[in-house]
């Protein structure tokens, strides 16, 4: 039987209940037609999840009891991703958030770079959009921990955001995976189409990057930043 899973921050609950708003009361109303007494699940974006029985729905909320912790159906990798992406055309990046939270990552960035397609101001009016993916990808996969993601920002500026172990992945003057330490906290960073010039490739070496290459495959930036991360997963979080 399919867990019907709805959202609701910290704020919204009480000892006892939670209170959805009203863009998540409209979806359990009309969407999945669901009314009082039936059961569903509330995460608050920050891991915890709850089962809950729906008490009353009205046009701007629905209060829930809550009945006991539930067990996300997809746990948190004990390896703290963050994933800095250069900005591609929309579909495409839209598709790496959206894989990004199926795997597991708790931050991401979305980066300006020199040979970007989608310059900062046009790539500034879609994060909302890319939050949104996020949140129902979230919903989806059974995540009940919500991946962050910050405003595009330029390479050269981002280095402060990045945390633990910094991976650049690039077509040339890098090493081979079997170089990488273990780590329980990384910090993976794609490039554009086009690749990283020899600015950014030397700016992340002064910010003491690990420069990675990928073997002979000549991948698209979508596909690079889905395939890799899905590696590093596996070879240091949860997917083994």
């Amino acid at each position: 039987m399919t867990v019907r899973r709805f959202y609701a921050p910290q704020a919204a609950f009480a000892e006892n209940s939670v209170v959805l708003d009203e863009g998540e009361a409209r979806h359990l109303r009309d969407v999945l037609r669901l009314s009082a007494g039936d059961m569903v699940n509330v995460f608050d974006g920050e891991g915890n999840e709850y089962n809950c029985r729906i008490e009353a729905v009205s046009k701007r909320s629905a209060i829930l009891t809550i009945l006991g912790r539930a067990e996300p159906s997809a746990p948190e990798s004990p390896l703290l991703l963050t994933v800095a992406a250069a900005v591609t055309p929309p579909e495409k990046y839209d598709l790496v958030v959206q894989k990004a939270v199926e795997l597991g990552v708790t931050h991401f960035i979305p980066l300006i770079t020199n040979r970007t397609e989608i310059k900062s101001a046009i790539a500034e009016k879609r994060v909302d959009r890319w939050r949104k993916i996020a949140f129902e990808a979230s919903k989806q996969c059974g995540r009940a921990k919500l991946m962050s993601v910050a405003e595009p920002i330029a390479f050269e500026k981002a280095f402060g955001l990045f945390k633990g172990t910094k991976i650049m992945f690039s077509e040339r003057d890098g090493r081979g995976f079997e170089s990488l330490p273990a780590s329980n906290e990384m910090t993976l960073v794609f490039g554009p189409k086009g690749g990283w010039d020899d600015k950014e490739l030397e700016t992340a070496k002064n910010n003491d990057a690990a420069i990675i290459t990928f073997g002979g495959r000549v991948l698209r930036a979508e596909t690079a930043a889905i395939a890799l991360t899905a590696i590093i997963q596996h070879r240091f979080g949860d997917m083994n």
